[in-house]
C-alpha cells in the first residue's frame, strides 16, 4: 500500500474585509455560512479529424476569471452596506421633539425613527395635545392614528401633526446609492477535520457583487448570498507571486 498524508478538510471560521487599498482595519463580516471560490476557464478544443471516429487531438485551458461567493447571517448595518452598495449610518439614542409628520385615520405613519415612547403629539404648528390611546397609539415604533381620532385630516399632503418621542441607539443603510467597490477579503479559518489547525486565505482584490436575495419573512434565519469576482492585483508582482490569493494552512 502507498503510504499518504491525510488533507482532509472542514472549515469554519471568520470573514475579514475592507475597502481595496484603504488605510483602515478588516473587519468581520460576523457569522458566515460559506465561502466559495470557483475559477473559471475558457476551453479551446482541437477536434481530431483523422480518425472517423473522431475524438479529441489537443486542448488549451485559459482562465478567464474567479468567481467568489459568500453567505453571511447577521443583518447588520455593516454587511449590508457592503451587499447593498449602499452607505450605513449610526444613531444614537434620542429625542425627537416636534417632528411634523403626515398622519392620516386609521392606519400608520412612518416617523423618521422607529420610536420606543411617543410623548405628545400635537395640531401642526402647537396646540393643544391629543390624548394617547384615544387620539393616537404607539404600534411597531411607528404613529397609529386610530378611525375615531380627532386628529384632522391633513390638507393636500402637508404635516398634520408634530410629534415627541423617544427612541433607542440604531443604525440605518442607505441601499443602492455607491457603485461598485473592490475589496481585500481575508478568511481566517480552523480545520475541524486536522484538530483545529489555522487556515488563512489572502484575496488580494475582489469585486464585490450585489446581494442576491433578502429574505425578510421565512420560517428559517435569513442569509444573505453575496456574489463577485477576484480580479487580477496589479500590486503583486515578482516570479511565483499570485494576483488572485494566496492559501496557508498549519502543518
Amino acid at each position: 500500500m502507498i503510504p499518504s498524508t491525510d488533507y482532509s478538510y472542514l472549515g469554519s471560521g471568520s470573514i475579514l474585509i475592507r475597502e481595496y487599498g484603504s488605510a483602515a482595519p478588516l473587519v468581520s463580516m460576523g457569522n458566515c455560512s460559506a465561502l466559495t471560490f470557483s475559477p473559471q476557464e475558457d476551453v479551446k478544443s482541437l477536434l481530431d479529424f483523422t480518425q472517423p471516429g473522431g475524438g479529441k487531438r489537443n486542448e488549451v485551458r485559459r482562465l478567464t476569471g474567479v468567481d467568489i461567493s459568500f453567505t453571511f447571517h447577521d443583518f447588520g448595518a455593516s454587511q449590508f452596506a457592503i451587499g447593498l452598495r449602499s452607505a450605513a449610518t449610526p444613531i444614537t439614542a434620542g429625542t425627537a421633539t416636534d417632528e411634523p409628520a403626515v398622519a392620516y385615520k386609521g392606519g400608520y405613519t412612518k416617523l423618521a425613527k422607529i420610536a420606543k415612547t411617543i410623548t405628545t403629539v400635537e395640531p401642526a404648528g402647537g396646540g393643544t395635545a391629543y390624548t394617547a390611546g384615544t387620539d393616537y397609539e404607539l404600534r411597531d415604533g411607528m404613529l397609529f392614528i386610530p378611525s375615531t381620532s380627532t386628529i384632522a385630516a391633513p390638507v393636500a399632503g402637508a404635516a398634520n401633526v408634530d410629534v415627541t418621542y423617544t427612541y433607542d441607539a440604531q443604525e440605518k443603510v442607505e441601499a443602492l446609492i455607491a457603485s461598485n467597490k473592490h475589496y481585500e477579503l481575508v478568511f481566517i479559518g480552523l480545520n475541524e477535520a486536522q484538530s483545529g489547525k489555522r487556515v488563512r486565505v489572502h484575496a488580494h482584490k475582489v469585486s464585490g457583487g450585489v446581494i442576491q436575495e433578502m429574505a425578510l419573512i421565512g420560517e428559517d434565519f435569513g442569509a444573505g448570498q453575496i456574489s463577485g469576482a477576484l480580479l487580477s492585483d496589479g500590486t503583486k508582482t515578482g516570479d511565483g507571486i499570485s494576483k488572485y490569493f494566496t492559501w496557508e494552512n498549519e502543518t
